[in-house]
């Protein structure tokens, strides 16, 4: 299974976030409307279901940016 490129990561954040804004890796996540609590839950989710990888809410403490995120996936 390919691993995705940070071009396809950007556009799932994009859904994860249902945003219509243009998402770029350095963009802070406190900066979004629509980064509350659904959406760090659907990012909990894409993590584990297409990386592996386990988070908690406790680690979106040390999560500001959306290369924040891509950082965990090891993207």
């Amino acid at each position: 299974e390919k691993i995705m490129n940070r071009d396809e990561f950007l556009e799932q954040m994009q859904d994860i976030l249902q945003t219509d804004e243009e998402l770029s890796f350095d963009m802070n996540l406190e900066d979004l409307d629509e980064w509350d609590s659904l959406s760090k839950m659907a990012t909990v989710a894409f993590l584990d279901s297409k990386f592996g990888v386990k988070t908690t809410f406790a680690d979106f403490e040390n999560i500001k940016t959306i290369e924040d995120i891509a950082k965990k996936a090891g993207i």
